[in-house]
Formats: C-alpha cells, sequence, structure tokens
C-alpha cells in the first residue's frame, strides 16, 4: 500500500503522537501548501512564456480567496484587451479553441507545469485548429470560462489552472474543456482532466488526453456530461 500511493501510511508513533520525523515533514508539507495558495505567479511569467495577461475582478490574492465570485469575470481593462482577439476567431474557416491559464489555487503548478503543457498543446492541435493568441489570467476561477466564451463566442476553451494544493504535491494542474461556453454554461458541462503533474498524469500524456477530449468536443458538438454520455460505451 505504501508503495502504490503517496498518502501517509505506516509513517509511526510514539504513543499517541506521531514521530517527531514524521510531523516535522508534515508541517513542512502543510507550508508548501499554504504558500502555493498565497504566492502569486511571477510578474513576467505570461510574457516570457508568449501570453497576454488579463486579470480577474479579484484585485488581489486576498480578494480572491475572500470573494470567490470575482475570479470568475474578467476586469474592464482584460475584457478590452480580450475583445482584441475576437477577430482571430472569426478569420478562418477552422474551428476556434481559445486555451488559457489560470492561476487558480497553486502559483506553483502553474510555474512548473503550464508551459510545457501549453507548447505540447499548440503543437498537437495547430495544424486542426484556429488556436487564438493564449492567456493568462491572474487570480481565475475555472468559471471564467464561461465570460471568455460569451465574449468571444468561440467553439471551445481549454483552461488550465491550478489545482488547491494537498499535502502530497503543490504542483498539479486541471485541464477544463468547455464547448460553446457563455454565461449560462454549469459545472456539468465541463469536462475535466486533473492529476497533472510529475507524479500523476505526466505532461505529454495529459497533452493527449486533452487532445483528444477537445477533438471529440467538435467532433460531437458537446462537452461534459454531454460528451461522456456519448462517448461511454453503452452498458
Amino acid at each position: 500500500m505504501k508503495r502504490a500511493t503517496p498518502a501517509r501510511l505506516g509513517v509511526g508513533r510514539a504513543g499517541p503522537r506521531y514521530t517527531t520525523a514524521s510531523m516535522l515533514a508534515l508541517r513542512a508539507d502543510h507550508a508548501r501548501a499554504v504558500d502555493a495558495v498565497l504566492t502569486e505567479v511571477p510578474r513576467d511569467w505570461a510574457r516570457h512564456d508568449g501570453l497576454i495577461e488579463v486579470n480577474s475582478e479579484a484585485r488581489t490574492r486576498e480578494e480572491y480567496l475572500r470573494y470567490p465570485e470575482r475570479g470568475r469575470r474578467l476586469d474592464a481593462d482584460g475584457i478590452a484587451r480580450v475583445k482584441r482577439l475576437a477577430s482571430q476567431s472569426k478569420r478562418a474557416a477552422k474551428s476556434s479553441v481559445l486555451i488559457c491559464v489560470g492561476d487558480g489555487l497553486s502559483s506553483a503548478a502553474v510555474e512548473k507545469n503550464a508551459a510545457p503543457l501549453l507548447k505540447a498543446l499548440n503543437r498537437s492541435l495547430g495544424r486542426r485548429y484556429r488556436l487564438l493568441k493564449p492567456l493568462f489570467i491572474r487570480n481565475a476561477r475555472v468559471r471564467i470560462e464561461d465570460h471568455l466564451g460569451e465574449l468571444l463566442r468561440l467553439d471551445v476553451v481549454c483552461m488550465l489552472v491550478g489545482e488547491r494544493p494537498g499535502l502530497a504535491t503543490v504542483e498539479s494542474l486541471s485541464a477544463y474543456v468547455i464547448y460553446h461556453p457563455t454565461l449560462k454554461s454549469a459545472e456539468p458541462d465541463r469536462t475535466v482532466i486533473s492529476n497533472i503533474h510529475r507524479g500523476g498524469i505526466p505532461i505529454a500524456a495529459a497533452a493527449r488526453k486533452i487532445a483528444a477530449v477537445i477533438d471529440d468536443a467538435i467532433r460531437l458538438g458537446a462537452s461534459g456530461a454531454a460528451l461522456a454520455a456519448q462517448t461511454s460505451p453503452s452498458v
């Protein structure tokens, strides 16, 4: 069991308490998880990796954590910058796809895994679809996809976002794929691929899975529960 999971099994006790080494390791992992939530992605990260940076309505990290709804909409400047991308989605007959990155609840996950995953997806999808200039959204919640869809009228939005850290890893990304997102979209409309990190789904495998979901979403005109109903084998 210990070989099959990173969970804390058989760590040992000294009476009713954990051993000193186990307790120190637990506190260190907890501190890393807190840091991943509270620390911001560096200000030059998006520019360095070729993304356009915009911001949600949550202006600070504290505001983002206290008022989740503010992370679901772009601020006024972000709306203006995103609207400039609208012409890209209508320029060709190919289906339009936007891949964006949100810091979510882990800056460490974004810094470690988002750029290589984005590059892998660009290589995989670039010939088949019209890929818009990728975005980095600071203080973003997953449902900001819906606002992007409302503004741009895209075929698919794929958001790579930092997952809430645990004690096993702070570097886990998730990918949320949604077909024709609007402000009326709901959680069952999204397909999610989670646990993208070195101890979970590797970057190359995650890129293949995400690309396959995007292909299916465009081919079948659905994502989330509706897509699962069409692609799952009948019982």
